[in-house]
């Protein structure tokens, strides 16, 4: 059980720091998304450099390849996509004189917002994954 009496220097300054960190939670998620779109936009370009050469090399007929390819291609735009939507602007409506009412629209758009990084971060590993084998099968080709 917490102790009734006057707020201390420490706990002040615990009390004000996580204050901070939630004013942030928002800037900083968004922030991730537009760092995984930056890294999604230049992985496509490895990706596509791999997988669409002029000359059609050997390695592009294995299945491996081809199916990592694929998937690697789907989940990269996933990312984009789930990343993206983090990003958009969304209408909320709440009474201005209703805090509680406030926080709840607060913790939806936080937690929407989480949500959607979550699965970007998800499908950016797969797409990372497939990546990984489709350069893997390229060298081990034989």
């Amino acid at each position: 059980m917490p102790v009734l009496g006057p707020e201390t220097p420490d706990e002040r300054e615990l009390r004000e720091w996580l204050e901070k960190q939630k004013r942030g939670n928002i800037e900083r998620l968004e922030t991730s998304a537009q760092t995984i779109i930056q890294l999604v936009t230049g992985l496509y370009g490895v990706l596509f450099a791999v997988l669409a050469l002029s000359d059609q090399p050997a390695y592009l007929e294995q299945p491996v390849v081809q199916w990592a390819g694929t998937v690697g291609v789907g989940a990269f735009f996933a990312t984009l996509v789930m990343a993206l939507f983090v990003l958009l602007p969304r209408r909320v409506s709440y009474e201005t004189d209703n805090l509680g009412e406030m926080q709840a629209v607060y913790q939806g758009l936080l937690g929407r917002k989480a949500v959607l990084l979550q699965i970007a971060q998800g499908c950016f590993l797969i797409g990372m994954a497939a990546l990984v084998v489709v350069i893997l099968a390229i060298l081990w080709q034989g």
